[in-house]
């Protein structure tokens, strides 16, 4: 069998659950989702949706990646995102990366681990730097905000509306 939705979803949803299991042990209520995406295959990429709540949360996005790879080593990838995003719409986490990151400072790499041995770049064919085949780097792209800069970050609201106010002829 490929890899379908299907598939994808079965390999995904244990991950997740994993995932949540142990950060949620190490720090309570922090976590809000996990979401494991069809573009990872279930296994090689996670999105952390994670609450700042005071000024000691800073840096604990991180620490719940470095959980994260611990509780599942097959993953190869790990976008952080704040608890405004929706971490199950990849174009929002996109757009969090496009307006909440800077590579030079948010990349955080750990090269030379072992990582899934089905995913074909994991081989020194295809880099000098992987030692031997199913050893990678892993990546954590931290696309949250800065604690200190969260009233800066406020997303758009629209307004709310009274739809009454323009149903009520239409009855």
């Amino acid at each position: 069998m490929g890899p379908s939705e299907e598939h994808v979803s079965m390999a995904g949803i244990p991950t997740e659950a994993s995932i949540y299991g142990m950060v949620e042990k190490a720090m309570p209520g922090r976590l809000q989702n996990v979401y494991c995406s069809s573009a990872g295959g279930g296994k090689y990429m996670a999105v952390l949706q994670f609450k700042k709540s005071v000024a000691s949360d800073e840096g604990r996005q991180r620490q719940a990646a470095l959980l994260a790879f611990s509780a599942f080593s097959e993953l190869k990838n790990i976008f952080i995102v704040d608890e405004d995003v929706d971490c199950f719409d990849m174009n929002d986490v996109l757009w969090a990366m496009n307006t909440r990151f800077q590579g030079d400072v948010d990349v955080i790499t750990i090269p030379g681990v072992r990582c899934h041995p089905l995913d074909p770049s994991n081989d020194p064919s295809f880099s000098p730097s992987i030692r031997d085949h199913g050893i990678a780097c892993k990546t954590i792209f931290d696309c949250s905000v800065p604690f200190e800069q969260k009233e800066r970050f406020k997303r758009a609201r629209f307004m709310d509306v009274d739809p009454e106010h323009w149903l009520k002829d239409i009855k």
